[in-house]
């Protein structure tokens, strides 16, 4: 990692829901999408796959200057678990509901573990505060689960070079 490449927070989560045992066993397939409203992958593969592993792939962020003086690049990636369930039948719904809250929790804690690991590649992952929200029983007929946001913060090079632009006045 340096500071003119970012961190590869796709290929990241495409190996946590590939070596999750709970993942696998429920049938959690990794996809993109652009956001809550637009969960392409996910209803494109709707009728073939049972769960899903998706990463948003735009995402808000900062600049903030850190107390040494260096700037980093804060990045809030939001990361949908959603698990289908039988239509109409609410005991289905709460069972795919629960598979979701545990694949979460085994994320965070494997999240708390790498955090440390990152900073040696000065990748910060905010572990301390991380926001989840269950999904509502009519999301997606059939479908549900939670999203959870996660900061990643990592220093960016802001250094000046004239070599990059033309004359100015």
């Amino acid at each position: 990692m340096d500071a003119k490449h970012y961190f590869d927070v796709e290929a990241y989560f495409r190996k946590l829901c590939e070596s999750n045992k709970l993942a696998q066993a429920e049938g959690f397939r990794f996809c993109t999408c652009s956001g809550i409203e637009s969960l392409q992958e996910p209803l494109q593969r709707f009728a073939r796959d049972k769960a899903f592993f998706c990463v948003d792939d735009v995402n808000d962020g900062s600049i903030t200057r850190g107390t040494g003086g260096g700037f980093y690049k804060r990045r809030t990636m939001t990361v949908f678990l959603m698990k289908r369930y039988a239509f109409n039948d609410e005991q289905s719904r709460i069972e795919a509901m629960g598979v979701c809250r545990q694949l979460f929790n085994q994320l965070l804690s494997r999240l708390i573990v790498d955090a440390e690991d990152l900073q040696n590649e000065l990748v910060y992952l905010e572990t301390s505060n991380v926001m989840c929200r269950e999904l509502g029983q009519y999301f997606l007929n059939g479908c549900t689960g939670l999203y959870f946001m996660i900061d990643v913060s990592e220093p960016v090079d802001l250094i000046y070079s004239a070599e990059e632009w033309t004359k100015t006045s």
